[in-house]
């Protein structure tokens, strides 16, 4: 085993890492030991192993150098594109762990080397592999049933988000697909530095109130100010977006604590489905239930134009 330069290593979850290890050769495998990292293996031996081994020892995760981020972008790419994919002998449940995987290996790489091209032609890819698998369930629930076992929780509110956002979006005159682009894209980068632990918290206090830690309360702005560096990669409504996914219109959101005449439409239109998406997730997805929800997002919003109209549109929706 060899000490390693921990500047040029990136953390990988190793569930993720085996799931996408089927076609590419090697990579070398480091592991922090005692303030050192140290190499495993070499980029040509077999790494699975190596991984499976520490999956036994409870070691959920280890760092592969930056240059080999490219083979697993690769494969995540060839995955999402592959025949197996579509075909109808892959089960659902296979299908919804490969895109939860994409996900969450995506976001990784993107947190730690920042927002390239490839990257966000990845998350455009992955949206749409959700949304198909949604289109080919039987109904909703169905589909919701079956990536409530097999994804995070986080990954399933964010197609659910895009999804009736989609829907919104339609009953305006201005649709189109590269606007509900730009709002998926929102959907999906909008909580990317939270770790499974900050996002737990963060919805409880969303339902149960309280003070948020400083760092919650830091990253719409944090998330939206790292993307401005990438403006020719992430349309600026997308950021605007992002920015202002828990703001209210009566200045009490976070982190800017701005008012109604700051949110745009999409914005607004982002806003109301992703709350009408949580809040039918608190009620395990009853759907009986959807006027409360919405009268109780109406109470919150709609003395706003902007909300007012999204609102409308999402009672047209979901009536």
């Amino acid at each position: 085993m060899d000490t390693a330069d921990s500047g040029l290593l990136v953390k990988m979850e190793i569930v993720h890492l085996i799931k996408f290890a089927e076609k590419f050769a090697g990579i070398e495998v480091h592991l922090p030991v005692n303030g050192k990292f140290l190499k495993l293996n070499y980029s040509q031996d077999h790494f699975v192993g190596i991984l499976r081994k520490l999956q036994q020892k409870d070691v959920t995760e280890v760092y592969i150098k930056e240059a080999d981020c490219k083979k697993v972008l690769e494969q995540v790419s060839q995955s999402m594109s592959s025949a197996s994919f579509y075909d109808p002998k892959t089960i659902q449940e296979q299908r919804v762990e490969a895109v939860n995987a994409a996900m969450e290996t995506v976001k990784g790489i993107i947190n730690q080397l920042g927002v390239e091209a490839e990257t966000v032609k990845l998350l455009k890819t992955i949206n749409n592999r959700a949304m198909t698998l949604l289109g080919e369930s039987p109904s909703i629930f169905a589909f919701i049933k079956d990536f409530k076992k097999n994804c995070s929780e986080e990954f399933l509110l964010s197609i659910l988000t895009n999804y009736i956002m989609s829907l919104v979006i339609d009953k305006f005159p201005w649709k189109s697909d590269q606007v509900k682009e730009k709002g998926a894209l929102a959907s999906m980068m909008c909580d990317m530095t939270l770790t499974k632990d900050d996002f737990k918290v963060l919805r409880d206090w969303q339902k149960n109130g309280g003070d948020l830690p400083e760092h919650l309360l830091r990253h719409p702005a944090e998330i939206a100010e790292s993307l401005k560096k990438n403006r020719l990669l992430i349309p600026i409504e997308t950021i605007t977006i992002i920015e202002q996914h828990h703001e209210t219109p009566d200045g009490k959101g976070f982190p800017m604590g701005i008012t109604s005449n700051r949110f745009n439409q999409l914005s607004a239109i982002f806003i109301i489905s992703q709350q009408f998406t949580e809040n039918l997730h608190d009620a395990s997805y009853d759907y009986e239930k959807r006027n409360e929800i919405i009268k109780r997002i109406h109470n919150k919003y709609g003395h706003a134009k902007m909300f007012e109209k999204a609102i409308d549109a999402l009672m047209k929706v979901v009536a």
